[in-house]
């Protein structure tokens, strides 16, 4: 059977989508495992999505996750008329329960990152960042909100480079994980518990007769990516 080999970006239920920077907690800090309240589960009107507490005052998630929040949507006054564009804005939930709103800061379409600011950054515990690129072979934690389920968590290894089977894929990484829709943005771990990648999508494998399932693969920015683009904001 001929197949061919697509990458899916997950959101949601509803779509079923070494650098030093200043205030960020980098992997100088090491722990067995990622600390609670640094899991983000991020909800929007379309769907919902996964984050990853990293300290300052920011959540990195996946672009494609929070980019219909970035579109600005007009304020009325009493008589309905338009006078200003509201702040993009998401639903934050952390794994110990705490919700509030959040603002878009930014996000990178060419890694398919976005930077997410919570309203109150002091209920949040930050993980902390690997800043490098993971190995081929290395065993990894990813974590997520997978169909509408809350913060699970899955293990698996690095694979190998995604650009090495997909050339639009340059920066990300091919994992051994089962990733299902609602886990974008959501960090993988290495075996320190430092953030190693955020988590982008899902390979579909393709037959002749056009039915698509999922290949027991996913892709992940690494951190390194991550640590760049915090470098130059």
């Amino acid at each position: 059977m001929r197949r061919t080999l697509a990458a899916t970006l997950l959101l949601g239920v509803s779509a079923l989508t070494a650098c030093a920077v200043d205030g960020v907690v980098t992997s100088g800090v090491q722990s067995n495992a990622k600390p609670a309240g640094s899991a983000v589960r991020i909800e929007l009107t379309n769907g919902l999505g996964s984050g990853v507490y990293i300290g300052n005052g920011i959540i990195i998630t996946a672009a494609h996750v929070v980019d219909s929040a970035i579109r600005p949507v007009a304020a009325r006054d009493g008589n309905g008329n338009a006078v200003a564009y509201g702040p993009p804005t998401v639903k934050l939930v952390s794994d110990l329960g705490d919700v509030q709103e959040g603002e878009v800061l930014w996000i990178n379409k060419d890694y398919d990152i976005a930077a997410v600011r919570p309203k109150n950054e002091r209920r949040f515990t930050a993980a902390s960042l690997a800043c490098r690129e993971p190995d081929v072979d290395e065993p990894i934690v990813a974590e997520g909100n997978p169909v509408g389920m809350e913060f699970l968590r899955f293990k698996g290894m690095v694979s190998g480079k995604a650009r090495e089977y997909l050339p639009n894929w340059k920066s990300a990484y091919v994992i051994d994980v089962t990733i299902s829709s609602g886990m974008s943005g959501g960090a993988s771990y290495d075996a320190s518990g430092d953030v190693i990648g955020i988590n982008v999508g899902v390979a579909d494998v393709h037959g002749e007769q056009g039915k698509a399932a999922s290949g027991g693969m996913g892709f992940t920015v690494p951190s390194s990516v991550v640590c760049g683009l915090l470098g130059r904001v």
